[in-house]
């Protein structure tokens, strides 16, 4: 949260914390690039392992590591012009395992409309993890096993490959040794119809294509589009931001001679009102308050610690609600949120080791000047913390 004083006025924005990611540091979420990596390991492993006869098929290679990064890359590049994006972090976060702080995470980058920049950062540090394993599984299985590449097809001839194979290589024409030639494709072309007695040398001298294939095709752009995400994530952070304060600040000019409006304060509620706690607010606290009714089936959980679906419950709940905050807490651009799609009180709680005390009347104020701008709802104060 920044604070930004404007002559008599002090407006708080809500910013991204640590969670989601600052402006200056995106985090990145670990779990998304082990999966990553898991799939490098367990696809690279499968295709090099080769046949029974230790035979790799290079067209099974070329697959790998040229056609699904393209396809993959510009899916989630072309995804950012739709409404969500669409790539392997989405898919992971979708999983129910992540924990409520998580989750929060996620809800933070949706409200502050960096959710598929987001997810792009993640994606690709998930792909550069695939392209560096898969990097390792080659020279691993280089160094300690006899690889034999070679290609087969029914409808495909040598000459039929070698033009594809020759555009392929366009990128490193300066690397002799790793580009293709109609001798090689000749020589390692594999067929029950085909018995030749090639030297067994020439089914190796694919390593350095296929080398480079990774490294232009997999390697080198998902390096580059990862800088490139988390400078437009960083980018689109500090423009949202001061939309956001711009915003604010036009919704509400600058008034030196108009004093706050302050919302009022009731002491009564409607019986059997449910109660939303956004604070965390431990429930043993609440007993000695008799107007609050603590049953199970009458609490909602929402704010930074509920769970997502806790978060829709909250959020599709349309009666009256009580909602829970900390007295000594600034209001954020979260709340506000939520707030403009519901009605009923707040009530703003305070407390210590002794159990619960009346709110500062600074803090009270606080809030009755933040609930001014929701006609749809009231501070409510119990006659004990009046």
């Amino acid at each position: 949260m920044r604070r930004i004083n404007l002559g008599k006025c002090t407006w708080r924005v809500s910013v991204p914390h640590s969670k989601p990611s600052s402006a200056d540091s995106p985090r990145i979420l670990w779990l998304i690039v082990a999966v990553g990596t898991a799939l490098g390991l367990i696809l690279s492993w499968g295709v090099l392992s080769g046949d029974q006869h230790g035979r790799v098929n290079l067209l099974y290679l070329l697959f790998l590591y040229v056609l699904l990064p393209i396809a993959s890359l510009l899916i989630s590049l072309v995804s950012l012009l739709g409404s969500k994006g669409i790539n392997l972090a989405r898919l992971v976060i979708a999983l129910p395992f992540w924990s409520a702080q998580q989750q929060s995470l996620f809800r933070k980058t949706r409200q502050l409309n960096l959710h598929k920049h987001w997810l792009l950062l993640q994606s690709q540090a998930a792909a550069l993890a695939f392209s560096c394993t898969s990097l390792l599984v080659f020279f691993m299985l280089l160094l300690a096993t006899d690889i034999n590449f070679v290609w087969r097809s029914t409808l495909l001839d040598a000459t039929d490959l070698l033009p594809f194979l020759n555009i392929i290589a366009l990128p490193w024409g300066f690397w002799d040794s790793a580009q293709p030639s109609l001798v090689l494709l000749q020589a390692t072309q594999d067929s029950r119809l085909l018995i030749t007695g090639t030297d067994a040398n020439l089914y190796a001298g694919w390593w350095q294509f296929i080398l480079a294939t990774q490294l232009f095709y997999s390697l080198l752009p998902r390096a580059l589009v990862l800088v490139a995400a988390r400078l437009s994530f960083i980018h689109q952070a500090r423009q949202d931001l001061e939309s956001r304060l711009q915003q604010e600040i036009s919704r509400h000019p600058l008034s030196h001679s108009k004093s706050y409006v302050l919302a009022p304060v009731v002491t009564e509620l409607p019986s059997a009102i449910t109660i939303t706690n956004w604070a965390g607010v431990e429930l043993s606290l609440l007993q000695s308050l008799n107007e609050l009714d603590l049953r199970t089936d009458n609490l909602l959980i929402a704010g930074p610690l509920a769970t997502q679906e806790q978060q829709a419950s909250a959020e599709s709940w349309h009666d009256e609600q009580l909602v829970l905050v900390k007295a000594w807490e600034p209001p954020l651009g979260e709340l506000f949120d939520f707030l403009q799609h519901g009605r009923g009180y707040l009530l703003p709680l305070d407390w210590d080791e002794t159990g619960l005390k009346p709110p500062r009347h600074s803090h009270l104020q606080e809030w009755q000047r933040f609930i001014s701008q929701l006609p749809q709802w009231r501070i409510f104060l119990p006659q004990q913390l009046g």
